[in-house]
């Protein structure tokens, strides 16, 4: 009980609070159920510090803001956004256990829509010692499962206790791994020893995904063909998509933002960064499920083949600007031919 406890107070603070930031651009028809789904409330009665082993249980309700940043939409999305706010507030009855902001931006780019949003939330969070704000960057064609706060916590616990694990009985590649790993934060930091701090901070779980689900009824089992090859990817390279809802933890975000100098793979540029610093993803049960109309539209095969060649050529390093334009001259072309 001392160790769990002594291992649990070296995490630095308590997770008390979510804040989702959703990016938006002419999405008007998938807003509204974008911004209800990070407000539901299932399952808030387990919400809390329950994965604390310091014998606090009390039931502590998860504070949660949502952050909605407009790319400059043409259409009726940020007045759909506005109509979801005005109709909280009418319902809330004074209570500010959920808090919304709109942001409207006039430059567009998730990974500019994500930092001006992650800005945002980070105005005063990380002035509590004890307290950590934990960040959903959520796209607004996908939804979020009734119990997402929960599942967050949850991934998080169970990242940890895996890491944990193979600390205290280690194989025998997990020893070769971490002694390259601590060869590696020796060299970055001149041969110097990392303090136990900084130890700490490494190995306990700062970042995660959801698996996916594709919407809708028709062509259900193609769709659950797809989304199940997207989960295995995903847990076996460590590597989550955008459109798998990705959370951090504050301080971490404080650290690592978005590269806003890519106007394209810019999700999957932060999953392999935070790979590299934090080790592995704490991925959660529940799947998040985001809009097929591409996969209908294009091809599920096609748009399949045409996500990997992207990520293939991310990893050959081809130039991402030129990744871009073959991601929307394929997609064009396929939906030409489908139709």
């Amino acid at each position: 009980m001392t160790e769990d406890k002594e291992d649990h107070q070296s995490e630095g603070k308590r997770l008390k609070s979510i804040s989702v930031v959703i990016s938006c651009l002419n999405e008007s028809e998938n807003i509204s159920k974008c911004m209800h789904s990070t407000l539901a409330q299932k399952g808030r009665k387990n919400w809390g510090n329950q994965h604390h082993a310091d014998g606090v249980r009390e039931k502590e309700r998860v504070r949660t803001k949502v952050v909605v940043v407009d790319g400059g939409s043409t259409d009726d999305t940020v007045l759909r956004a506005k109509k979801v706010l005005s109709d909280m507030k009418t319902k809330s009855d004074g209570k500010d256990e959920e808090e919304v902001i709109i942001v409207e931006c006039a430059e567009r780019g998730r990974a500019k829509q994500f930092n001006r949003g992650g800005r945002v939330v980070l105005r005063g969070s990380l002035e509590e010692t004890k307290e950590e704000n934990i960040l959903v960057f959520l796209h607004a064609d996908t939804t979020m499962p009734e119990t997402y706060r929960e599942d967050i916590y949850d991934a998080l616990r169970r990242e940890r206790e895996r890491r944990e694990r193979e600390r205290r009985f280690p194989s025998a590649w997990g020893v070769i791994k971490n002694g390259c790993a601590k060869f590696a934060r020796l060299g970055r930091s001149g041969g110097k020893a990392e303090s136990t701090n900084e130890n700490n901070r490494a190995d306990a779980p700062c970042w995660g995904a959801f698996p996916i689900k594709l919407s809708g009824e028709r062509s259900k089992w193609k769709k659950c063909v797809v989304a199940s090859f997207a989960n295995f990817r995903t847990r076996r390279t460590s590597i989550p998509y955008g459109d798998q809802a990705i959370f951090v933890t504050a301080s971490a975000f404080a650290e690592h933002k978005f590269d806003e100098s890519k106007m394209f793979m810019e999700d999957y540029e932060y999953s392999s960064r935070m790979k590299k610093c934090f080790g592995k993803p704490a991925i959660c049960k529940s799947p998040v499920v985001t809009d097929s109309r591409r996969f209908e539209s294009v091809g599920f095969m096609n748009t399949t083949m045409i996500n990997i060649l992207c990520v293939v050529g991310f990893h050959l390093k081809v130039d991402v600007g030129v990744l871009a334009n073959f991601y929307r001259n394929a997609n064009k072309r396929r939906e030409v031919d489908t139709n």
